[in-house]
């Protein structure tokens, strides 16, 4: 982690790949949300001074660019709220975006202010009205896992076409998991007190532990109630975790997204970075490659024997493994389909080898 004591400081590669993640999925997010709504509001829980050492855009600036910069029109009122609680940080951001120059639909707002207490406000101002949020999308990135209570992204969830992305400080957790000064800041974090139970003496196990319990407690209904979550990890030069970035929603349209901004990221699947490993100008002679055999054994194992519509197959490859839509039809069962005997029967549809959402799949 690099030294944040200052106003800005170096880009380090995993926040590089981070912004990018946020930035695809912004590409997409915003012409779809906007089609249907008329307002939508973007919020930056931890937005620091917008900049880097070298001149490089923080999340502030990549989330305005992905407005201006956007090759669709984007019809709806669009409401930026970038939040940092640090003084000097906050006025440098402010001093860098009045240099920007926003079109007449997008209405930016910067707050010197805990994110806790303004998501706060926000929410309570809503309740107490019986309303809701606007379709919002928050992106909660701090630097140390206190101050985002599940309790206020259960609060957030509640709201209908509103999305969160979490930065999980597994690193910070990890090495103050011990420390009794922690207990009610970890229990806030992760809704249970559950997570004393973490392996004490196997790292890889304490971190399968943790990663799973927060996403459980995202999930859960006692938790933040949030029906698709998905993950992303992030390692640091000494490819050891520092965090792990989860998406939460409760549109199917939501997760396809962000899993393939992710896996436009690392191709092959993993949804894993590394800066130990990260080459920038270095060649790939081969890249990586969806392993179609693994989605192939898995679709076996729940559909063998069974029918289903294309479209219902799309949604599980989507919802409840790590692939997407588009790896099941080509790659898998048009091969399926030409295998002598064929493994499939197909009806429903027009032609040979296509495999359209309301086509039939029977697999023999």
């Amino acid at each position: 982690m690099a030294n944040t004591t200052s106003i800005i400081w170096p880009l380090e590669p995993h926040t590089e790949i981070k912004h990018i993640i946020l930035r695809r999925y912004l590409n997409s997010w915003l012409p779809i949300i906007s089609r249907y709504h008329g307002k939508i509001v973007y919020i930056d829980g931890f937005a620091g001074p917008g900049e880097y050492s070298f001149g490089q855009d923080g999340s502030p600036i990549i989330a305005i660019k992905a407005v201006l910069d956007h090759k669709f029109k984007l019809g709806a009122k669009i409401r930026m709220l970038f939040i940092e609680k640090e003084e000097d940080r906050c006025k440098f951001l402010k001093e860098k975006i009045n240099k920007i120059q926003p079109p007449s639909n997008l209405d930016i707002e910067i707050v010197c202010e805990e994110f806790r207490n303004i998501i706060d406000s926000i929410l309570k101002t809503v309740e107490e009205n019986k309303k809701n949020l606007a379709p919002s999308f928050v992106f909660i990135d701090p630097f140390g896992f206190s101050g985002i209570p599940l309790g206020l992204i259960k609060r957030i969830m509640q709201n209908p076409s509103c999305e969160v992305l979490i930065n999980f400080m597994y690193g910070d957790i990890n090495r103050f998991l011990d420390l009794d000064d922690n207990e009610v800041h970890l229990t806030e974090t992760f809704g249970t007190d559950e997570w004393k139970n973490a392996p004490k003496n196997d790292p890889n196990k304490r971190l399968e532990f943790l990663h799973d319990l927060y996403k459980k407690q995202l999930k859960s209904f006692s938790g933040a109630n949030i029906t698709f979550v998905n993950s992303f990890m992030m390692k640091n030069k000494s490819n050891q975790t520092s965090y792990f970035l989860f998406f939460g929603t409760n549109k199917i349209e939501g997760l396809e997204k962000m899993k393939e901004a992710m896996w436009r990221t690392d191709k092959s699947g993993n949804f894993e970075f590394s800066d130990a490993t990260y080459r920038p100008f270095q060649g790939v002679l081969f890249e990586d490659k969806p392993r179609y055999s693994e989605l192939k054994i898995i679709i076996l194992e729940k559909f063998k024997g069974k029918t289903i519509s294309s479209k219902k197959l799309g949604d599980f490859v989507v919802t409840e493994t790590s692939f997407l839509r588009s790896h099941y039809k080509i790659p898998i069962l048009r091969k399926m389909e030409k295998e002598s005997p064929s493994q499939i029967q197909v009806s429903n549809r027009k032609r040979k080898g296509t495999y359209p959402d309301d086509s039939i799949i029977k697999f023999l």
